[in-house]
């Protein structure tokens, strides 16, 4: 086995095993001289030479412990923003505020895998439409076109007909350039000169702003991503999203 692999390790173990075990072992360390270490170094390489399936083993567990500190830091992060989400009465959502579940989704409208959820997620929210509240959270990433397209939401949002718009932009293939904005939004019953101006409002660009934030706390970087009650899936894992929503009504039942 590379010794150079076998040195990495031992690096990477002894920071792992200070976090771990906190300051003991690193008094216990700084109590050795700098032979008596060399010395306990190369007695580890040796059998780890001589075993690496031991290595194999204790990397694995480093692996695992990295993974579940992630996961732990993740649900950490999601708890502020999951109660900052499901109080804001200003965010676009379907379904009653105190639902026993609720969707949260993150999405561009220029993100084909959010097109493919979409048809799921609305079935799920219209069929438990008494018991599944879904938060359409705009996180525009993709084109400067899907910011134009999540102002163009928000805004019909202030006419009442966000939803309608919602499901028009999801549902078109191809760009959502501003005339074809207009144009599903004229179709949609919006007065597009309203729209227009309440498009470019401080009130719309700080929403935007904030669900970008938002985001980023929890480490969304793509879509579409899902929270519910708490749980983040990332993609359009549909299967995994009606499981947890599943879960979830029957936790409440």
């Amino acid at each position: 086995m590379n010794s150079q692999i076998v040195k990495r390790f031992l690096g990477c173990s002894a920071i792992a095993t200070t976090m771990l075990f906190g300051a003991s072992y690193a008094q216990a360390d700084e109590a050795l001289s700098a032979g008596q270490k060399a010395e306990v170094e190369s007695l580890i390489e040796q059998y780890l030479q001589n075993n690496p399936e031991a290595l194999l083993r204790a990397i694995q567990n480093v692996q695992l412990w990295q993974a579940n500190e992630k996961a732990r830091q993740q649900a950490e992060a999601i708890t502020p923003v999951w109660d900052a989400l499901v109080a804001d009465s200003t965010v676009p959502s379907f379904g009653p505020v105190d639902a026993p579940v609720t969707v949260i989704e993150f999405f561009d409208y220029h993100c084909g895998y959010c097109k493919r959820a979409f048809e799921g997620v609305m079935e799920i929210a219209e069929k438990h439409d008494d018991k599944v509240r879904t938060i359409f959270v705009e996180f525009p990433i993709l084109r400067e076109e899907s910011v134009t397209a999540a102002r163009a939401a928000l805004a019909a949002q202030k006419q009442g007909k966000y939803m309608e718009v919602h499901k028009a932009f999801m549902d078109n293939r191809g760009l959502l350039d501003d005339a074809r904005i207009d144009e599903l939004a004229t179709a949609a019953g919006i007065d597009v000169a309203k729209m227009r101006e309440d498009m470019g409002s401080p009130e719309i660009s700080a929403m935007i702003a904030q669900y970008s934030a938002m985001a980023r706390t929890v480490g969304i970087s793509g879509t579409p991503a899902f929270i519910i009650n708490g749980s983040m899936v990332s993609g359009a894992d549909m299967d995994r999203v009606n499981a947890l929503v599943q879960a979830g009504l029957e936790e409440a039942s």
